[in-house]
């Protein structure tokens, strides 16, 4: 699960006092709920502690659609037609790492907090994901 690595790595970024994320979502062919769940929780973590904003730059249809039914366009900008990246995507891209997602980092209680994440940015996600909760709660994280 790379989730868990990507919101660890983001927060840190946040903690240097970086407050403008953007997610290159082009090479993504899909999301599921854990991955947008935690694209909520950092867009909701950088509203409330600031001037932050969260930007997800080329999502293609599905993921695009996904975001939207889930109602996370109300959190974040999808993209949007200019921004930092406009005209130097390709170099930006060149300068991609790759995450290590091999650490232990309470997938469980990650996966809970990703979906509680979706429940609160939308009141339409809590019976979407009833279940979900019930289950990984009764899991005990």
């Amino acid at each position: 699960m790379l989730s868990p690595s990507i919101k660890a790595a983001v927060e840190a970024e946040i903690e240097k006092g970086n407050h403008a994320v953007f997610f290159d979502l082009h090479a993504c062919t899909g999301m599921d709920s854990t991955f947008m769940g935690m694209l909520a929780g950092l867009s909701m973590h950088l509203r409330k502690n600031g001037a932050g904003s969260l930007t997800i730059v080329e999502p293609g249809e599905k993921n695009q659609a996904s975001l939207i039914e889930l109602g996370l366009s109300q959190l974040m900008s999808i993209n949007p037609s200019e921004g930092p990246w406009t005209g130097n995507l390709n170099e930006i891209r060149s300068g991609f790492t790759p995450l290590d997602s091999g650490k232990d980092l309470g997938e469980k209680t990650h996966i809970l907090e990703c979906h509680e994440s979706l429940c609160e940015a939308s009141d339409d996600n809590t019976d979407r994901f009833k279940s979900v909760l019930e289950i990984l709660k009764a899991s005990g994280k």
